[in-house]
C-alpha cells in the first residue's frame, strides 16, 4: 500500500483524536511499517500526538500479527489443514520444525516479509501458543516504538531506508536460508518420529 495513501487517510481523520487513532489501528493491519513511518513523520511534523498514535500503532501491529497466527490455527483445525498435517512426511517434519523454529517468530519481526508465513505457519503448526503471543508482543513492542521513534526523529532518512534498494529481499532470502540450514542440521541429528499426528 502507497504510504500517500495512509498518509492521506490519517490525516483525513486528524481533526478527532478518536477517529485518528482508529484509523491509525485499521491502517497497520494493512501495511504495519509503512503506516508506523507515517505515524512518526506526521508527529515529527506536529500534525499528530505522540503518546495516542503510537499507543494505536501498537495495539494495530501487535492485534495484527494474533489474527494471523489465529488464522493459521483456525486455517490447520480445518478439514484441509489437518488432512495435511496428517500425512506421513508431514508428521515428521512438524515434528522437527516445533521446536527449533520458535526463535523464527521472534526474528520474524524484524525480518521484511517473513511476519505472514511465519505468524501463519506458527498456528497452523499448532506451535505453543503462548510462547508465540509473549513473542510477538515483546518483538512487536520493540519494533513498532523503534521504528516509531526512527521515523519522528529521521523524518525523509527514515523513508528513504525503508522505501527503497535489495536490502528487503536480501534479508528475507538470508532468513530463509539460516531457517532452512538450521532445520535441516536438526533433522540430521534426530530421528524421525513417525505418527506425530
Amino acid at each position: 500500500m502507497d504510504s500517500s495513501v495512509i498518509a492521506d487517510w490519517i490525516m483525513t481523520a486528524a481533526a478527532d483524536p478518536l477517529t485518528v487513532c482508529v484509523v491509525i489501528f485499521l491502517a497497520t493491519l494493512l501495511a504495519e511499517d509503512a503506516t508506523t513511518i507515517v505515524v512518526g513523520i506526521l508527529v515529527s511534523q506536529a500534525l499528530l500526538t505522540p503518546a495516542p498514535a503510537l499507543s494505536a500503532l501498537l495495539a494495530g501491529t501487535i492485534s495484527g500479527d494474533v489474527m494471523l497466527h489465529l488464522a493459521g490455527r483456525y486455517a490447520g483445525d480445518s478439514g484441509w489443514g489437518r488432512a495435511v498435517l496428517r500425512g506421513a512426511k508431514v508428521g515428521v517434519a512438524v515434528s522437527r520444525l516445533r521446536r527449533p523454529t520458535l526463535w523464527m517468530v521472534g526474528l520474524a519481526r524484524f525480518v521484511p516479509g517473513m511476519r505472514l508465513p511465519v505468524y501463519f505457519g506458527s498456528g497452523f503448526l499448532r506451535m505453543d501458543w503462548r510462547r508465540c503471543l509473549a513473542l510477538i508482543v515483546l518483538t512487536g513492542s520493540v519494533w513498532t516504538p523503534a521504528l516509531f521513534w526512527t521515523s519522528a526523529t529521521g523524518g525523509d532518512v527514515a523513508t528513504r531506508v525503508a522505501g527503497g534498494g535489495p536490502w528487503p529481499l536480501l534479508l528475507s532470502a538470508m532468513f530463509c536460508f539460516v531457517g532452512l540450514w538450521i532445520v535441516r542440521v536438526r533433522a540430521r541429528r534426530q530421528t524421525p518420529i513417525i505418527g506425530a499426528f
